[in-house]
């Protein structure tokens, strides 16, 4: 029977503060426009922790959700008062890239533990300094644009491709990964569209204009679920022909709400997702037993929400529980500093010693340290791991085979 570090400590009368302490893991996230997102990535740390009776190197762990609603100047503030706290231990990401890619220097420089399940833009887990302090099971979106154009290019037959980008540093590194991907196949874009934050109906019916009248009868999307309704609905009304490879992105609040049954099978609406879905028809007993820790009421994956969130959510945190098992075997756990711990779990995370079993596939090793020569050193997924899905009827997403 395995015992606690935490159990033995209390067993043996020890009262230290570090054999008492509870540490933290803060969740820096979007609760209240992305709200399905950020509820999905909690459920799945907290199943995860679940499993091991919310332990970390047999140390107590407490989810912290902190809401930055979208602003990466509130992510910020999360970043500050992790540095300051002796019991946050690492930080999990959210929906959105630019928080991470705003203050990728100073994660990195200030040693801030960041662990990303959704946030998909490629530069955020490459840097050209030696320090590096992210870790990331997503969508690589320096990947996806060759998985975008190999789906609708190659595999189904479409012959020319609008692309309809947000207009952030996630949008803009999409449109290099994607015009790359049609290079390569000696082919470029028909038209290049971006969009703001905030775009309106007037801005998204010229957008749809000038799509419309370009002659692509395919589009990629890169959106997020409110900017992304706006734009579905004037692609709908001015190009209904399209065929649309959208961006997970969409899937992170109500999108299904705001797009009818009509639309989303008139313009043939496909999203990129890794391959859960997929894996779910195989049948999956680590996903089993997951949804069974999550929601016992849960037949399948649909009955969650987010799935991207809740599937990356709980591999992420299985990797990070076998880290701490590790690390919990140095100078550093439990007697050490935050610091110290925060290093040795960094560490831990760099050079696993062992397979770790998650939703997508075994984890082995899932990282590895840090070179700019590496560039997918912190990368968990590949292109392998991407697949599409379709909107069920009901709105919920089925793999697209």
């Amino acid at each position: 029977m395995r015992i606690s570090l935490a159990s033995l400590f209390t067993a043996l009368g020890l009262t230290t503060a570090a054999a008492t302490d509870t540490l933290e893991l803060y969740i820096d996230a979007d609760y209240s426009v992305s709200f399905a997102a950020a509820e999905a990535i909690e459920l799945g740390v907290r199943t995860a922790l679940n499993e091991v009776d919310h332990q970390l190197g047999g140390m107590p762990v407490e989810l912290v959700p902190k809401d930055h609603r979208g602003n990466a100047k509130r992510s910020h503030r999360t970043m500050e008062e992790y540095l300051d706290s002796d019991r946050a231990l690492a930080m999990i990401g959210g929906l959105h890239s630019p928080p991470y890619l705003t203050y990728r220097e100073f994660i990195n420089d200030s040693g801030i533990l960041t662990l990303l399940p959704w946030s998909a833009s490629a530069p955020i887990t490459r840097t050209q300094g030696d320090e590096n302090w992210f870790f990331r099971v997503s969508v690589d979106d320096s990947k996806s644009g060759e998985f975008f154009v190999r789906e609708a290019m190659d595999r189904q037959g479409c012959t020319s491709l609008a692309l309809i980008l947000l207009d952030t540093g996630w949008g803009r590194a999409g449109e290099v990964s994607l015009t790359a991907a049609l290079a390569a196949r000696n082919m470029r874009p028909v038209v290049v569209e971006y969009f703001p934050f905030s775009v309106g109906r007037a801005v998204a019916g010229t957008l749809a204009s000038n799509v419309a009248s370009s002659g692509a009868d395919c589009a990629v999307i890169m959106a997020n679920a409110v900017n992304g309704a706006t734009v579905f609905r004037a692609l709908f009304e001015q190009a209904p022909s399209l065929r649309i490879f959208s961006d997970w992105g969409i899937m992170g609040g109500n999108f299904t709400d705001e797009i009818d049954r009509e639309m989303r099978q008139r313009l043939d609406i496909q999203v990129l997702q890794t391959c859960a879905l997929r894996i779910e028809a195989e049948s999956s007993g680590v996903l089993t037993r997951a949804l069974q820790t999550a929601k016992p009421e849960a037949t399948s994956l649909a009955d969650i929400g987010a799935v991207t969130g809740f599937v990356h959510g709980y591999d992420i945190t299985r990797i990070l529980i076998a880290a701490a098992d590790q690390a919990a075997r140095t100078d550093a756990w439990p007697g050490g500093t935050i610091q110290q711990r925060r290093a040795a779990l960094k560490a831990a995370l760099e050079n696993l010693q062992t397979p770790v079993d998650g939703i997508l596939k075994t984890y082995d090793p899932p990282f590895r340290p840090w070179a700019s020569s590496d560039a997918d050193a912190r990368e968990a997924l590949g292109l392998d791991d991407l697949c599409m899905a379709r909107f069920r009827e009901d709105g919920l997403l089925k793999d697209a085979g």
